[in-house]
């Protein structure tokens, strides 16, 4: 029994000072309003994604403005179609960036850091996003809103460079468009007052137009490219719309991509090849060639 005594002495030591340390840490937490847990790093902007109404884009090459109708997204400027909701909503969120490097604006050497002659200005409804250089660590860009300065990774930046092509629609006629009749040459598809596409060739069967009418509707350019006007067009096709407008669209190459483009809107939509049958035409015993 002798032998118990000074290990339970020690024993009994050890959860005093255990349980002195919980009673100064929780007095500590308590007197200092320290927070336990994660600590969200500090976000760059109060906006809410919900709020933004109207994206401008101006960088040395392209100014690209957009607004949001009816729930989606449109390019107002340099021309007017459809955008990439998706793309467009990568933009914006960017106001959700958080980061622990911040220094007040006025502070700073603003040309220093490569934001008074920016790389872009992002405009987010009235707010902006001036980009800078990066840094050498790390390769964070340097973001000025607000008269604050952030170093943020440097991920949007790219992305915006790209242009129209990066925020289009990369459908050629997405269900948005009120597409009333598809004219390819060689046969015509039009909206029945049922709603029902017919083709004005009777070998073609109702699931090979429906097929065809889904593709111009729901399939996505695999990229896009501006429109080579230098280049003859193999076939022009004509899109007419419910109320009477007209978009013409040039079959310029079916191998190895299939490429349509819109002059209209200085584009060009890559497919793969494999799409020629259900995309340019209606499937027949014969291979494409280039």
């Amino acid at each position: 029994m002798a032998n118990k005594s000074p290990m339970i002495s020690r024993r009994w030591l050890i959860n005093y000072v255990l349980l002195l340390l919980i009673i100064v840490f929780t007095y500590i937490g308590n007197r200092y309003e320290v927070q336990t847990g994660y600590q969200p790093k500090n976000r760059i902007s109060t906006l809410k994604p919900q709020e933004i109404e109207k994206v401008s884009i101006q960088t040395a090459d392209h100014t690209l403005r957009l607004s949001k109708v009816g729930g989606s997204w449109q390019i107002d400027a340099p021309i007017l179609w459809v955008a990439n909701n998706i793309a467009v909503e990568r933009i914006i969120n960017i106001i959700n960036s958080e980061t622990d490097s911040r220094l007040p604006g006025s502070e700073i050497d603003l040309s220093a850091l490569g934001l008074q002659f920016p790389k872009a200005i992002l405009k987010l409804n009235n707010t902006d996003f001036v980009f800078g250089d990066t840094n050498n660590i790390g390769e964070r860009r340097y973001l000025l809103t607000e008269d604050t300065v952030f170093l943020l990774a440097d991920r949007h930046l790219p992305f915006m460079m790209q242009g129209i092509t990066g925020f289009v629609e990369r459908r050629l006629m997405p269900r948005s468009i009120p597409l009333q009749s598809l004219d390819l040459g060689s046969f015509r598809l039009t909206q029945s007052d049922s709603q029902n596409w017919l083709s004005n060739n009777p070998d073609h069967s109702g699931v090979q137009i429906s097929e065809l009418i889904n593709n111009w509707q729901t399939l996505e350019a695999k990229h896009l490219q501006n429109y080579n006007a230098q280049k003859t067009p193999r076939q022009k096709f004509i899109a007419t719309l419910d109320n009477g407008g007209q978009i013409e669209l040039h079959l310029m190459t079916i191998t190895p991509d299939i490429v349509i483009a819109r002059p209209d809107l200085g584009l060009q939509y890559h497919f793969d090849a494999q799409h020629y049958y259900g995309l340019v035409t209606i499937a027949k015993n014969e291979t494409p060639t280039g």
